[in-house]
């Protein structure tokens, strides 16, 4: 019977390490014992899991994902199911309205988080329980089940991303998953840059400079946020301004559309080059996209700039009578950006 190696991912920089690998081959040839070697000085995170049979791994990972994978079924692979390893203690609300827009949502607060949020105890782990289901689908809804695992300043998130049928046949292999997960913090705590201005302190290499209007308000930048701007009137419309930063595509171009249009309400689009609200544009001379969405309450401007290693994200979206007034502030704030690299 073969034996399975459960894959270990290792996030950070590798060195040498002792590891045994055992290979085992037929009964008519004889078996081999091979050893690599990986510093031990290593002391970066470390996650290793057990997947269940029915599921399967996706060969190619994207953004910030450790681990990917889907569920088996007749009709192909369905459902996603990921590791996203963090390097710094995110927010339960953060990663809820992550997901929690995505599925029809308003933003979540500190009030209405508890209705959605719950514990659970996974063999000798415990996890916050995100369990979120589609709006406005009653018949086939999609579901977003959110496993997060706190050690130390680190933050480990597995979700579980399917319609509801698909996972709840797949729960006890979800908690079989979990327990099966083997993670280890890094000995040294790695922090994301948490700038909370236009002229940060901290911030990912090759980060650029931007001028923001005088009347935009600096607001607290979170994990994922490089900066964070509100804006407001008299009559109490807001519009939020972020700049965030990624690793990778995180999904690329035309899923990152698609989630700024459902966030508004508007239907996906099924082809970028027909959709009426992207456009090719440039930011500092380097390629990127503009998307210009509105209905008649709210309104997305985003740009969208896919490097070389990293994905920068420049989006503002509230009221949309407010947004037409901050239109030309917006692209002012586009035309200012330099990446300094040049």
């Amino acid at each position: 019977m073969p034996f399975h190696i459960p894959k270990i991912y290792i996030t950070g920089t590798v060195k040498l390490l002792l590891f045994p690998l055992f290979c085992f081959v037929s009964c008519t040839e004889e078996a081999e014992i091979q050893t690599y070697y990986i510093a031990p000085e290593y002391t970066g995170p470390v996650v290793a899991w057990k997947l269940p049979p029915t599921w399967g791994e996706n060969p190619e990972l994207s953004g910030p994902m450790a681990g990917s994978f889907h569920v088996k079924t007749n009709s192909g692979p369905q459902g996603r199911i990921g590791v996203m390893p963090f390097r710094e203690a995110v927010s339960t609300l953060a990663i809820t309205n992550m997901f929690g827009m995505e599925l029809g949502y308003e933003k979540f607060t500190e009030d209405t988080l508890p209705h959605v949020l719950t514990t659970k105890t996974v063999g000798q782990k415990k996890f916050e329980w995100i369990h979120l289901t589609e709006k406005n689908n009653p018949n086939d809804p999609k579901m977003a089940l959110l496993a997060v695992f706190r050690q130390q300043d680190e933050t480990w998130l597995f979700p579980f991303v399917a319609n509801a049928a698909l996972i709840n046949q797949e729960m006890d292999s979800f908690i079989s998953f979990l327990d099966s997960t083997t993670v280890r913090a890094g000995e040294k705590i790695i922090r994301a840059p948490r700038p909370i201005s236009a002229a940060p302190t901290s911030k990912p290499s090759g980060s650029p400079t931007w001028d923001a209007p005088d009347h935009w308000v600096v607001g607290q930048a979170s994990s994922v946020r490089i900066a964070s701007y509100s804006v407001s009137d008299e009559n109490g419309n807001e519009l939020d301004f972020s700049i965030t930063s990624f690793p990778g595509d995180v999904g690329g171009l035309q899923s990152n559309v698609n989630r700024w249009l459902t966030q508004i309400e508007l239907p996906k689009a099924e082809s970028l080059e027909s959709s009426p609200y992207l456009s090719p544009y440039k930011i500092d001379e380097k390629d990127a996209y503009l998307l210009l969405a509105e209905n008649t309450e709210k309104t997305i401007y985003g740009a969208l700039l896919f490097g070389k290693s990293r994905s920068w994200f420049f989006k503002i979206m509230g009221d949309t009578t407010l947004a037409k007034v901050e239109k030309e502030n917006f692209l002012n704030l586009l035309s200012s950006v330099c990446f300094h690299d040049h």
